[in-house]
């Protein structure tokens, strides 16, 4: 039997549609934290859900985030040139729900029924009982695609609370349990069977 014959044949094309969507379903499948980007600029406050926040670089602390293009928060980090990012708790889910949701009052009415205090340099809500707080000062906007853009900041201060992480896993709110997990320090490639 000749090699060519062990691959797997190639299924039809899907549709550009279906292929997009089958890729979207996927991609839900990479856990990511969720966390609440806060803003400010002159007398309008802001407030939005995300789960597309990660540490960009070390050296120099950087944090990138995906946001809608002309969005309102797009638009005010951009004025302004600061944002915040509140990382929620698993105690958080309904500030996540909250943050998310488009029939939320506009501006400064949005934080009524929400425990945070203001930074006293930018003006930005920092929501208590966070499990951390990064305020971030924007370096960079790139464009991703036709729809978003990738905000850029340098991590100016921070703080930490405590509990577990609120994660987003394929398309579910997800509170988690931390467990160590086995692993082998030092091994060798040549003495190494398996990796199962």
């Amino acid at each position: 039997m000749s090699p060519k014959s062990l691959l797997p044949t190639a299924a039809p094309p899907l549709p550009e549609d279906e292929a997009a969507q089958l890729l979207r379903g996927v991609s839900r499948l990479l856990p990511t934290g969720v966390a609440v980007l806060t803003a400010a600029h002159q007398d309008l406050v802001h407030g939005a859900t995300v789960s597309t926040a990660s540490v960009l670089s070390q050296r120099p602390l950087r944090l990138g985030v995906s946001l809608r293009s002309g969005s309102l928060m797009t638009r005010i980090i951009r004025q302004s040139g600061w944002f915040a990012v509140n990382v929620l708790s698993s105690r958080q889910a309904l500030l996540a729900d909250w943050f998310a949701n488009p029939q939320r009052p506009s501006g400064a009415g949005q934080f009524d029924l929400i425990r945070s205090r203001t930074d006293e340099d930018t003006g930005i809500p920092l929501l208590q009982d966070a499990l951390a707080h990064f305020v971030c000062r924007l370096s960079d906007q790139l464009p991703l695609g036709s729809s978003d853009d990738l905000l850029v900041a340098e991590i100016d201060r921070a703080g930490a609370g405590a509990g577990r992480p609120l994660i987003n896993f394929s398309g579910e709110l997800h509170d988690v349990e931390f467990h160590g997990v086995r692993r082998r320090q030092g091994w060798r490639a040549d003495a190494t069977t398996t990796l199962e």
